[in-house]
């Protein structure tokens, strides 16, 4: 990146200069040009009026041609000038003008109208040539004849095109060397982002890039870097809390089993006592299964494996299914279970049976005997739809309401143990509203009962 910049600017520089030099260039040249016709035309114009004024002065005419010449010679540009008679008679010319400057030069003698100011070199001089004739009383076609020497102005052009140049391959060196310096400072907050992500980690992720120290054009990209890195710990932190805690389930149950196999094989036990133990082993085998089944089904709900194919449905006929399938444990543990409302919402049924008999089960866990369950359904066409399952039971302490949902989260750690829950029955039901694009609020006080509500998006 920093080469390419580097020859960017160097480009757009080399392009700048060369517009400038070209300009200017030929900005000089125009100039000297004009300046070198107006000479010429000074000096016609004055043996213009030598002739309109005296036709026949001879005199007037040599010294326009030889004399104000000669001294011109030694100069740094010389002219010479020619004066023809009507019918082609030369009447007079700056000495030597015909070896430097023959008639020919200034194109056939008739007919002889003005000739165009012309450049011409000749014996390795260059020269500005102009013929012009002149009516002038009594004679008309006077001939003039002018050349001035330009070599000088060649030269000066030349110099000057060699120093422009010049200055055109230094300010493109310059520009090069000030390019890279500054695109290797203008970069530095890049390179200063490549160092920090190199010392970034597993146990480095509390590095941050600190926007306000950086430039305006890079500050959106390290607030996002930042906010990725804070995305990455959290994360992290709770991939670490989640393995800590799945490891600490599964060691219960096998523990569990090891130490009963390890009990039974101490010594010879009678027929009731393997059954005993087979039936303890079956429910921790159950348990781990159904733990098992519970993290395979957050995995995939993760990783958006399990997109729910929605469809209409009655919400009053899920709440019944639902209802009649925990009826059984509800009358034997002496809650009454009731339904109430109807409407219709688009999910997947299957999914909305789990997280319904997710939050069925904890409230039969969490509600005494002579406690009252309320499945409700609210559902109208232009509005989300709501499931909520209400309670009678002990309620939730307020500081353990934004931790319900994270995974293996327990507000009573002890009594959810012994009742056979893992602590991911609500984290089931929060991955299976985000499947469906609703979310899952929870309401509750303690001592007057918990209601935990599914808002589903509302219909296409």
């Amino acid at each position: 990146m920093a080469t390419q910049l580097t020859l960017y600017y160097t480009l757009a520089t080399g392009l700048l200069l060369a517009a400038a030099s070209t300009w200017l260039y030929w900005s000089i040249h125009r100039s000297l040009l004009a300046a070198d016709e107006a000479f010429l035309a000074d000096k016609i114009q004055v043996l213009t009026l030598i002739l309109r004024r005296q036709p026949l002065d001879r005199g007037g005419l040599e010294q326009e041609a030889r004399d104000e010449a000669r001294i011109s010679m030694g100069s740094r540009s010389p002219y010479l000038l020619r004066v023809l008679a009507p019918d082609g008679q030369l009447l007079t010319e700056t000495p030597g003008m015909q070896t430097l400057v023959p008639g020919a030069a200034f194109g056939p003698v008739a007919p002889r109208s003005a000739d165009p100011w012309r450049i011409a070199t000749l014996h390795g001089t260059t020269w500005l040539l102009t013929g012009v004739d002149l009516a002038t009383a009594g004679q008309p076609g006077w001939r003039v004849e002018a050349a001035l020497d330009i070599d000088a102005d060649t030269q000066l052009l030349q110099q000057y095109l060699r120093d422009l140049l010049l200055l055109a391959a230094a300010g493109l060196l310059l520009a090069a060397a000030l390019g890279g310096w500054i695109t290797r400072r203008g970069l530095r907050p890049i390179r200063a982002i490549t160092r920090t992500t190199q010392r970034i980690g597993a146990q480095q992720l509390q590095e941050r890039l600190q926007p306000a120290a950086w430039p305006r054009e890079l500050m959106a990209l390290a607030v996002e870097f930042d906010n990725m890195l804070e995305r990455l710990q959290k994360s992290f932190e709770r991939l670490t809390q989640f393995s800590a805690d799945l490891a600490h389930e599964l060691r219960t149950p096998i523990n569990n089993l090891m130490g009963e196999t390890q009990v039974i094989l101490a010594r010879e036990r009678s027929a009731p006592e393997y059954a005993r133990v087979l039936h303890s082993a079956l429910e921790e085998h159950t348990r781990l299964a159904r733990l098992i089944d519970s993290m395979l089904f957050l995995a995939q709900a993760d990783q958006e494996r399990l997109p729910p194919s929605a469809v209409a449905i009655e919400a009053q006929a899920e709440l019944q299914a639902v209802a009649e399938f925990y009826q059984p444990l509800a009358q034997e543990q002496g809650v009454q279970l009731r339904c109430e409302g109807a409407g219709r919402l688009y999910a997947d049924a299957l999914l909305v049976r789990r997280a319904l008999s997710n939050l069925v089960s904890n409230a039969l866990r969490h509600t005494p005997r002579g406690g009252c369950i309320t499945l409700r359904a609210a559902a109208q066409d232009a509005a989300p739809a709501q499931l909520s399952v209400s309670d009678t039971g002990v309620g939730i302490p307020g500081e353990h309401l934004p931790q319900l949902g994270q995974r293996f989260y327990r507000v009573d750690a002890a009594r959810s143990a012994a009742a056979g829950g893992v602590g991911l029955g609500l984290a089931i039901v929060h991955s299976i509203m985000k499947l469906h694009g609703g979310t899952l609020t929870i309401q509750s006080r303690p001592g007057l009962g918990t209601t935990a509500t599914l808002w589903f998006p509302p219909p296409p």
